[in-house]
């Protein structure tokens, strides 16, 4: 929004120029009743009355008000200019800043969805504690919300190393407990726990995701493993009612198609 009135402004200021530089005002410049100004009644043009000194003399504070003018209004017009062009830069820089971060998003879910699918026939394995103190040692408290994230995340991407990462996005929503990342630190948490055959652990947190993050984009993606843990564990009911829930309140999402699959195969 702010882009746009810095343009209004720069075409506003560029008008005002022009305007007065077709027109600029000599009442003030010095005329009076000896040494003014008279228009012609031919053509209305501007003719200095007085001696030649004192015409050359208005002509001259005529012609250097102008100036002046014209000299204040190209500063605006260039300081404009320029913070348009900043503004520009920051625009472009936080929209490579949120690709870059869907990218990273996209990576991420298809490296879990991965691993999770060779384990969606696995049996439930008992329930336990995913956050042994050896690990929950590993985390870092030092690092600041985008740190922390990012490094959860590389032990999935980058590291392959599921086991560690489930304690650090465990301590990122313990010490960032108003991020904006919570909600996805749930549904990745969720999804590490089914790999690892917690299907427990993994059910309480794509509940917690479904029930206190209405509006994340994740939401979908929670309610349908909701819907293939609980056909998973039997309980068909269960499962229907969330694969429904998935179908009518994202309809033509991949996670509402999906749901739909699961469904027939009820």
């Amino acid at each position: 929004m702010n882009f746009v009135y810095k343009q209004a402004a720069i075409s506003m200021a560029v008008l005002f120029a022009v305007t007065a530089h077709a027109a600029a005002p000599v009442s003030d410049l010095g005329g009076d009743s000896s040494g003014g100004v008279i228009l012609s009644g031919n053509n209305g043009a501007i003719v200095p009355s007085g001696s030649l000194e004192d015409r050359v003399a208005l002509l001259e504070r005529t012609l250097n008000a102008r100036l002046r003018m014209q000299a204040e209004l190209q500063q605006q017009v260039d300081s404009l200019q320029g913070e348009v062009s900043e503004l520009r830069g920051q625009l472009e820089q936080q929209t490579y800043q949120m690709e870059q971060s869907q990218e990273r998003q996209r990576q991420l879910y298809q490296e879990l969805d991965k691993v999770a699918s060779s384990q969606q026939a696995a049996p439930a394995a008992p329930a336990a504690s995913a956050t042994t103190p050896a690990a929950a040692a590993n985390y870092s408290t030092n690092q600041d919300e985008n740190q922390a994230y990012d490094a959860a995340v590389n032990m999935v991407l980058k590291e392959k190393n599921y086991d560690k990462a489930i304690p650090a996005f465990e301590g990122f929503i313990k010490q960032f407990p108003n991020s904006s990342y919570v909600p996805n630190a749930h549904y990745w948490l969720g999804q590490l726990l089914f790999n690892k055959g917690d299907r427990a652990g993994a059910t309480t947190q794509f509940v917690t995701l479904a029930n206190k993050y209405s509006k994340s984009p994740k939401r979908a993606d929670a309610l349908l493993k909701l819907g293939m843990l609980a056909q998973l564990d039997g309980k068909k009911a269960e499962a229907k009612s969330f694969y429904e829930q998935v179908i009518k309140g994202y309809p033509g999402t991949t996670s509402a198609k999906l749901a739909e699959q699961s469904l027939a195969k009820l």
